[in-house]
């Protein structure tokens, strides 16, 4: 089945309720979830192990920059987390060191997040696979020549149930190993309903 990441926003508001969202999301069957720790904060490695303690399947994603320097803080999270971490960066010219670096602990699963297809296909061989925006053709062109490659592809999440099961249902025909999907309360009835018929003449039955 097509794997559901969760691109999450900063904590704004009560604390409580945030990890709330996080521990349903685990519970309705979501992959992942990710942060953006690109910024210069140690805020999202807060947020992610205060997420690594009240989660216990889910894997937690960071995305980060081409400088270093965050290394220490995924080695605590894959501790924590007892080595659900996910990383996403952009290529760059140390990329492959710093691949090798991630993966030589065997803590932690590197995504390359790509502009394009083009970018895409000159990922480097260490990765565990690319995050982009495609179309299923496109998936199904990179799936075809990579067959252990993970291809994850970054959208919004639509407007109804129906967009949903047709999105999921293509993506997934076309070899797509998950999608990644900003934070939307609606995620959680979507991924507890997903693969239920819309006609429910059981349950009306069942309530007379």
């Amino acid at each position: 089945m097509l794997r559901v990441g969760v691109r999450f926003p900063p904590a704004t508001g009560r604390a409580g309720d945030y990890l709330a969202d996080v521990i349903a999301l685990e519970a309705a069957g979501a992959d992942s979830i990710w942060l953006d720790a690109t910024i210069a904060s140690s805020e999202p490695w807060i947020l992610l192990g205060a997420m690594a303690a009240v989660t216990h399947r889910i894997r937690l994603g960071a995305t980060v920059g081409a400088e270093d320097g965050w290394q220490g803080a995924v080695d605590t999270l894959a501790r924590l987390t007892s080595d659900r971490v996910i990383v996403g960066t952009p290529p760059h010219r140390e990329v492959n060191a710093l691949i090798d670096e991630l993966k030589s602990s065997g803590r932690s699963s590197v995504l390359i997040v790509c502009a394009g297809r083009d970018e895409a296909e000159k990922a480097p061989p260490l990765a565990d696979g690319v995050i982009l925006a495609a179309t299923p053709d496109e998936v199904r062109v990179m799936r075809s020549k990579e067959a252990d490659f993970e291809v994850w592809v970054d959208l919004s999440v639509p407007a109804d149930k129906v967009g949903w099961v047709q999105m999921v249902s293509a993506l997934e025909s076309a070899g797509a190993t998950g999608i990644i999907v900003p934070w939307n309360p609606r995620l959680i009835d979507l991924l507890r309903s997903a693969g239920e018929p819309d006609d429910r003449t059981d349950l009306l039955i069942a309530t007379g």
